[in-house]
């Protein structure tokens, strides 16, 4: 019998490319909040999401570099458990409660590919090569022991270009606000389907 979470199953399950939760992060961001048309926000929200009203358009572009490991000591190999990944995060709203969307995830590392596919992130591998996922379900992630540290905050700049194949200059920025460098750790404990 073949074992693991995620694919390739394995008699050991060893293979797999991402172990089940929990799942421990800890990376250093740069971060940049702009406004873009609303109408452009909106079409990137999934049934079940509806566009944040007191945003208006809000978004945040996040560029990390993620150190992951799970309860299989994944530090130990730094070329699994190192990526690098940027993503952007629109404001939206699910069943009243205030939620960020993440529409456009690009990542360097198929460990971080295949998680963030569990998690219902739609990760693409940064080198231009991609797989639809085999799950389209609306998922929220639970995690916990969530730290911020040395938080600079100052004005932010972000243009976003078109490219073939992608969508992501759709939500062209109209204007810009703060920019953040900050640390931050936190534990994903589960991964939750939401009810529409």
């Amino acid at each position: 019998m073949v074992k693991g979470y995620t694919v390739p199953l394995s008699p050991r399950g060893d293979a797999n490319l991402a172990s089940a939760p929990p799942w421990h992060y800890a990376g250093d961001i740069v971060a940049v909040e702009f406004w873009t048309d609303p109408a452009a926000a909106e079409a990137t929200l999934p049934d079940g999401l509806s566009p944040d009203l007191d945003s208006s358009g809000h978004v945040v572009a996040l560029f990390v570099d993620w150190q992951f490991s799970g309860e299989n000591e994944e530090y130990l190999d730094p070329v699994r458990s190192q990526y690098r990944e940027f993503f952007v995060l629109v404001d939206a709203g699910w069943k009243d409660q205030p939620v960020s969307w993440c529409p456009y995830i690009y990542v360097d590392n198929d460990l971080a590919l295949a998680r963030g596919w569990v998690q219902g992130f739609p990760k693409k591998l940064a080198a231009g090569q991609y797989d639809k996922p085999a799950v389209h379900e609306l998922v929220m992630m639970v995690s916990s022991g969530q730290q911020v540290a040395d938080v600079w905050a100052g004005t932010g700049e972000i243009e976003l270009f078109p490219a073939r194949g992608e969508e992501l200059a759709d939500l062209a920025p109209v204007r810009t606000g703060a920019g953040f460098r900050s640390s931050m750790v936190y534990t994903v404990t589960e991964v939750r389907e939401l009810a529409a």
